[in-house]
């Protein structure tokens, strides 16, 4: 898929599942592109496209402003635009509860993880037989960029980003061959 955003614009990248292989680039390499009623002065310079880094940690949809002051600008007084080329893959998720044990496997190939966050994002996750205190707290995750290979304790893993919270392991993945 292609999304093409003129300066200036808010956007959002959005996938029904999350995306993967994202190649972003701001500047200008024609003088069609996103040139209707812009100056002929401003879509001169076609030769200063540069990579652009969009984070969007895995998610499914991916808000941005793009500007040269978020971007960088690789060419002063040229009308820019950012063009993203992705592709939308589809991944399994896995949800494993504070103290529990779970397993990824694949038939056939190897487990790409596009993702995995640990603490607590919402009430309802792994909230049976837990206390009201223990769920309160629900905007405290972290990345976790760790393979397990042998059974481990979460918190001496990832650290512990909300304290007397009851946090959960959400993991992306798909089997890759």
């Amino acid at each position: 898929q292609m999304l093409l955003v003129t300066e200036l614009q808010n956007c959002l990248l959005e996938c029904t599942v999350q995306p993967d292989k994202t190649i972003a680039k701001y500047g200008r390499s024609d003088r069609t592109t996103c040139s209707e009623g812009i100056p002929d002065y401003q879509t001169k310079n076609t030769d200063c496209a540069m990579s652009a880094d969009l984070v969007c940690d895995g998610e499914s949809e991916c808000p941005f402003f793009v500007s040269s002051s978020v971007l960088g600008d690789p060419c002063v007084g040229t009308f820019k635009y950012l063009e993203v080329k992705y592709v939308c893959q589809c991944y399994s998720s896995l949800v494993t509860c504070e103290g529990s044990i779970s397993h990824i496997q694949c038939e056939n190939g190897v487990i790409y993880v596009s993702s995995a966050k640990y603490g607590r994002r919402d009430r309802r996750t792994c909230s049976t037989g837990i206390t009201d205190d223990q769920r309160r707290r629900t905007n405290c995750s972290t990345r976790a960029n760790y393979v397990f290979r042998r059974k481990l304790t979460f918190s001496s893993v990832f650290g512990d980003p909300c304290i007397g919270t009851y946090k959960y392991l959400e993991v992306n993945y798909r089997c890759q061959r």
